[in-house]
């Protein structure tokens, strides 16, 4: 099934494209999702990436001007972050995905937010796969939607450009876990965030525990996780 896979942006400065966007970009190329581009909706960020790495382009740009994979589609004007739940810049981004799907002409959105690795082939598999409904993950920890990955079918796109339509002024003035019209939450996936199980780790106790041996870890294991490594949006 054609689908558009994209994270949203807002790159400080070139240490935060390294550590941070570069490594997602990076994953995303050699994982097995099944996705035409692979696109990064950028909040007016300072900095942009060298050319040769992705290319920027600005956000009303039609993308059949552009034949590459992965692109960094960019906002001139940064709206950031205000407060918990005051995001617009976030907001602006996410739902400008439904304007790029329809110009792809795709028939599935899958969301993977920046700070998110996906560890275990069972949760590709899944995103893959699934043809129908609005899906999000699971916080097991504290026990709560996580929309840090979305896969959002063909079904849902009239409902999300509703949603869209609803908020012009990007005023949700609530959690995105809140308000999205997911239909699933797929508790079989357990979303939770490295740096929480290390602070809450309970069984997990060495402090040598690294995301590479927790691969090998999930990789045969139930349920599986995606671990995203911090909380805040971009």
């Amino acid at each position: 099934m054609k689908s558009l896979l994209f994270c949203t942006s807002y790159i400080k400065n070139a240490q935060a494209w390294d550590n941070r966007y570069r490594r997602w970009l990076d994953y995303y190329q050699k994982m097995p999702i099944d996705a035409v581009k692979r696109i990064m909706l950028d909040d007016g960020s300072p900095y942009l990436p060298p050319g040769e790495v992705i290319r920027t382009v600005p956000f009303d740009a039609p993308l059949s001007q552009f034949s590459e994979d992965t692109l960094l589609v960019h906002f001139e004007n940064n709206l950031g972050r205000q407060s918990i739940s005051a995001y617009p810049g976030w907001w602006c981004s996410f739902l400008h995905a439904i304007t790029l799907d329809k110009e792809l002409g795709a028939k599935k959105i899958i969301h993977i937010e920046s700070d998110a690795y996906i560890l275990n082939p069972r949760q590709v598999d899944f995103i893959n796969q699934v043809d129908s409904g609005w899906h999000v993950m699971w916080r097991e920890l504290y026990q709560f939607p996580e929309t840090a990955i979305q896969v959002i079918c063909q079904d849902q796109f009239e409902i999300f450009e509703q949603f869209k339509a609803s908020r012009l002024d990007l005023n949700f003035g609530d959690l995105a876990e809140r308000l999205l019209p997911f239909t699933g939450i797929e508790r079989q996936f357990k979303d939770d965030r490295y740096s929480e199980m290390r602070r809450h780790r309970g069984i997990f106790r060495s402090k040598k525990l690294t995301v590479s041996r927790f691969s090998s870890r999930l990789s045969s294991a139930r349920p599986s996780r995606a671990m995203p490594t911090s909380s805040l949006r971009h």
